[in-house]
Formats: structure tokens, C-alpha cells, sequence
């Protein structure tokens, strides 16, 4: 689940700071009520942004890229709408069958332990492997990516770090199969993850909530250059602009505690 606190951390308003570290603080940030985004609807929010990126000098992105990005957090779906459970987490279920962590904070996707997460990152995998061989080959190549970045950073158990480097193993085999199966370079391959990497997270930048001025790591610029965000008149302005237009993007978001009567809402961004 993804969490956008009501309570916002506080921010300096022109400091650029690595978007994800703003997204890490908002999902971290104790707040009295919450709004609750699925991860797979995070991910089709991502499938937009990708679906109207124009990057002078990059190849244009085709359906099967936009659908393997769209896809690339489906294995949550169970985990996210409480029809199966944590085992590997510590939690508790609210009535809604919400995750709880022991204080009863809404569990956020960073605190998911690798005998949970493991299982829905190769469940998105499998689902986009089911489009097309580029779509599986660049969720893997991003699930790969982070689990090698938590082994670097010692971020697992002895036990987890082990399960993650089975994980890692696998992975190399179904990308070195997948890449026989169509007519991408790795090189490629390689940049069409990147893509996936930075639309996920400028998706998850906005449904966390967070209005602070951010970078992103991901060289996709026209020319390579670092991509930049501001909140500006309301809108979520990039820069470089990365698509010939503003776009809109909403998404269903559920309230927490849930309120008597109350409903998912629909929120909704400005991005040029």
C-alpha cells in the first residue's frame, strides 16, 4: 500500500532533495488519517505518465512498454485488498482489512519483509511476462534492481539477503531466456527500465502527497540531464518537460480510519 499521510512532513520549499527520499518521508510520517492507494492502480497511474512521454532523441514508447509499466506492481493486488494475508510481516488487520503495523499505523510498501514482497514482485512479473517479453524483461530488470540495491545497502535479515540473491538468480535466467524471445538490445532494455524506474517513482512521488521541490536519478532527459520537479500554480511542473502537453492523471484513494459513510475519493494532478 501506498500512504498519503494528511499530516505532510514539513519542507523547505525551493530545496531540491532526491524524490525518493521525499517519498520515504511520507510514508514514514505518522498522521491522525490517511488516504490508501493500491500499488497496482499506483502502477497504471505509471502506465499513464509513460504513455505520454515525448523525449526528443529517445525511441517513442510503444503499447507494450506502457502495459508492462502499467503492470509492474499487480502482484500486490491480493496483499493490498486484505484477500490474502502478510506472513513474513508482522501485522495486524483492521475490520477493513487494512495491514496494521503494531501501533496501528497503515502498513506502507517499504515496511513489507522479503518473504512477502518477494512473492508479489515475481507475481508482476509473471503478469507482464504475460503481454510481452519486453514487458517482463524491464519489471524484473526493476525489481532486480532494487533488490541488489537493499543487498548493497545491507538492508536485509541474513536470512531475507538470502532469499533475495535466490530471487536475483532466477531473474537472470528468465531475463537471458526473454531477451532470445524479441529484438531489444540490452542497451535497450536497459534505458526502457529506466523509464519504468522514473515513471514509478514520479507516480509515487504524487500519491504519497508530498508537494516538495524533487530530482529524479533516472537519465532519461533529452540529454541525459538530471529531471526536475516544483510545484508551481498547482501543477507538478518537470523539468525538462518530458511530453508535448500538460497531462492529467487521477487516481481512487480510500480513506483511513474509514469514516461512517465514507468513500474512496478520486485525486487528482496537473503535470507538464
Amino acid at each position: 500500500m501506498v500512504l498519503r499521510p494528511d499530516a505532510q512532513p514539513a519542507h523547505a520549499d525551493n530545496a531540491f532533495v532526491p524524490a525518493w527520499e521525499a517519498v520515504a518521508r511520507a510514508e514514514k510520517t505518522g498522521s491522525a488519517k490517511y488516504h490508501l492507494v493500491r500499488q497496482p492502480d499506483h502502477a497504471r497511474v505509471s502506465g499513464d505518465i509513460a504513455e505520454q512521454l515525448a523525449i526528443a532523441g529517445a525511441p517513442p514508447v510503444d503499447n507494450d512498454i506502457v502495459r508492462g509499466i502499467s503492470l509492474h506492481d499487480e502482484g500486490w493486488k491480493d496483499f493490498d485488498n486484505g484477500s490474502e494475508r502478510l506472513s513474513a510481516t508482522p501485522a495486524a488487520y483492521s475490520d477493513e482489512n487494512v495491514a496494521l503495523s503494531g501501533v496501528g499505523k497503515p502498513l506502507s510498501f517499504l515496511e513489507i519483509k522479503a518473504g512477502d514482497f518477494l512473492r508479489a514482485w515475481r507475481g508482476s512479473i509473471d503478469s507482464a511476462e504475460a503481454v510481452a517479453p519486453i514487458a517482463a524483461l524491464i519489471v524484473s530488470g526493476h525489481f532486480c534492481r532494487l533488490g541488489e540495491f537493499g543487498i548493497g545497502m545491507a538492508a536485509y535479515s541474513e536470512d531475507d539477503a538470502r532469499s533475495v540473491r535466490e530471487f536475483l538468480a532466477c531473474e537472470e535466467q528468465r531475463q537471458c531466456r526473454l531477451l532470445r524471445q524479441q529484438n531489444r538490445s540490452q542497451s535497450e532494455v536497459q534505458y526502457w527500465t529506466d523509464v519504468l524506474q522514473f515513471c514509478d517513482l514520479l507516480s509515487l512521488y504524487l500519491c504519497c502527497g508530498s508537494k516538495q521541490s524533487v530530482e529524479f536519478p533516472q537519465p532519461i532527459g533529452p540529454k541525459g540531464e538530471t529531471i526536475r520537479l516544483q510545484v508551481q500554480d498547482a501543477a507538478f511542473v518537470l523539468s525538462p518537460a518530458l511530453s508535448a502537453k500538460e497531462v492529467e492523471l487521477s487516481i481512487q484513494a480510500r480513506p483511513y480510519p474509514a469514516e461512517t459513510g465514507g468513500s474512496s475519493i478520486t485525486i487528482r494532478w496537473r503535470v507538464r
